[in-house]
């Protein structure tokens, strides 16, 4: 019979508990990734007139907020403790939803997004590595497939809540909502967390935060987010060709401090593994397909279509519910036979109905296409989590903490340039990414044949996904691995916990 001291610190149940905690903070987060597209119009309307400031930034502000936090994530939760840097950013988070909630100007309500995207930016790496830590390694990828689960349901219940919300009250409730449920988080964090992991190299140590890297990680990230934003509509020239120049030299440079420093803020020696490398590719590439499933699809659909934001809401649900599904049984299969099979027939199972999306027409029935979203809801959801196992699985636990913020902060990177990417082939083909209605017969079919283009290259993506899925680890790899993890783990269970 298993001994559950040299399992678990506190027994079996404790990891499930934090678990459902961290949960609360994860729905908050992702939730707000996907409540407020809805309630940009009635925003406008209340808090436009005069401000100097576009709608626009109600999502941007938040989105830059988030990938200046996510580099340093790692460092401080090592410095710091996870627990307590993870309820100081729950807590962020629903103070940013109060300021929010109380706004009366445009200004201050993107302030209050602000504080929610220093906030909400480093609960999803932080609870990443809590869960990966409290959870023996041959459990890690169904702990993190069930804790996925509320990180694809939220973004799917998003759009119909918000409109929900937005019509039956205002959309202040919505970050009345959020902060409601932040709290909840943030109480139950405090009475039930505990720290997991290191502080360091060696017993007790504490490592020094890289403030230099931070400054470098923070310009080029959002060099690179604000250069992803103007080329779509002006091309890579001008400013966003100086912009682009500074992304690459502020990362470069990044990079090269990193390999020289012991306790450098990113430490990209984990690119040393050849596992990590081909398991941060898959997860880009991943990311890709699922920012142009969220971006894409809705404008095509209410421009080919004419259908309200409420209906195309409606018809992504089932699609980001099959994800949330199927994600525990990705992670479950990759504990028992290892990465390699699971993220390859989730790949498939994301690249057939991908291309299925580049072959509509304006008469292609709401069923079919329902049908192809679910089917590549359950490949993306097989194969996210068996990537993400493989990638921690590879490295000593000093890096877990890094491994996670760089995990989420790829994703991060993907959504903005890989949608730039697409956003440019759109305007090239159609001057715009949401041409104005109504459209003659001639512009729909041209618009449709433009949005097909941008899921076709998607799919091209998708396929090539498949060269690096092959080095993932398979069985007997995987519990290799799995052995070098738990040892290190029984190792953690005898230290003091924080």
């Amino acid at each position: 019979m298993t001994n559950n001291r040299k399992t678990y610190r506190d027994g079996p149940r404790r990891p499930w508990i934090v678990t459902a905690v961290l949960l609360f903070g994860t729905y908050a987060v992702a939730m707000n990734l996907t409540v407020l597209g809805i309630a940009l119009p009635p925003i406008a309307s209340d808090l436009g007139a005069g401000a100097r400031i576009s709608t626009d930034w109600v999502i941007g502000a938040y989105f830059v907020a988030i990938v200046v936090v996510q580099p340093a994530v790692g460092g401080l939760g090592d410095r710091w403790g996870r627990r307590r840097v993870y309820n100081l950013s729950i807590a962020a988070f629903a103070a940013g939803s109060v300021l929010c909630t109380a706004a009366p100007t445009m200004t201050l309500l993107i302030g209050g997004r602000i504080v929610q995207g220093l906030g909400g930016g480093a609960i999803m790496p932080l609870a990443t590595a809590m869960v990966y830590e409290m959870f023996p390694p041959r459990r890690r990828g169904l702990a993190l497939g069930v804790w996925g689960i509320a990180m694809m349901a939220a973004p799917a219940l998003g759009p119909p809540v918000g409109g929900w919300v937005v019509t039956a009250a205002s959309w202040r409730w919505i970050f009345l909502l959020l902060t409601a449920v932040s709290v909840v988080g943030l109480v139950l964090g405090l009475a039930l967390l505990h720290d997991t992991g290191r502080r360091g190299a060696g017993a007790g140590a504490r490592r020094p935060l890289d403030w230099g890297g931070w400054a470098l990680a923070s310009a080029g990230v959002i060099t690179l987010v604000l250069v992803s934003r103007h080329v779509p509509e002006h091309g890579l020239t001008g400013t966003g060709l100086v912009t682009a120049v500074a992304a690459v030299a502020a990362l470069a440079v990044l990079v090269r401090r990193s390999l020289r420093r012991p306790d450098p803020l990113i430490d990209f020696r984990m690119f040393a593994y050849p596992i990590f490398t081909a398991s941060m590719i898959v997860i880009f590439i991943n990311a890709l397909a699922q920012y142009a499933r969220l971006t894409y699809l809705p404008v095509e659909f209410q421009v080919i279509r004419d259908m309200t934001a409420r209906d195309v809401g409606l018809l992504l649900s089932p699609a980001a519910i099959a994800v949330a599904v199927t994600m525990p049984l990705g992670g479950w299969l990759a504990d028992r036979i290892g990465s390699r099979v699971p993220v390859l027939i989730g790949m498939v199972g994301m690249a057939v109905p991908t291309y299925a999306l580049a072959r509509l027409n304006p008469d292609t029935s709401v069923s079919w296409i329902l049908a192809v979203l679910i089917v590549q809801g359950l490949g993306m959801g097989i194969s996210m989590m068996p990537t993400t196992v493989a990638a921690m699985n590879v490295l000593p636990g000093r890096f877990v903490a890094q491994a996670s913020s760089l995990t989420a902060l790829n994703r991060q990177i993907s959504g903005a340039v890989g949608t730039a990417f697409l956003a440019a082939l759109l305007v090239a083909a159609l001057g715009s990414v949401s041409p104005e209605g109504p459209l003659t017969a001639a512009e729909i079919t041209r618009a449709q044949d433009a949005y097909n283009h941008i899921f076709l290259a998607t799919t091209c993506a998708l396929a090539a996904a498949v060269v690096p899925a092959l080095f993932l680890p398979g069985r007997r790899r995987m519990r290799g691995l799995q052995d070098e993890r738990a040892a290190e783990h029984e190792e953690s269970l005898d230290a003091p916990a924080g």
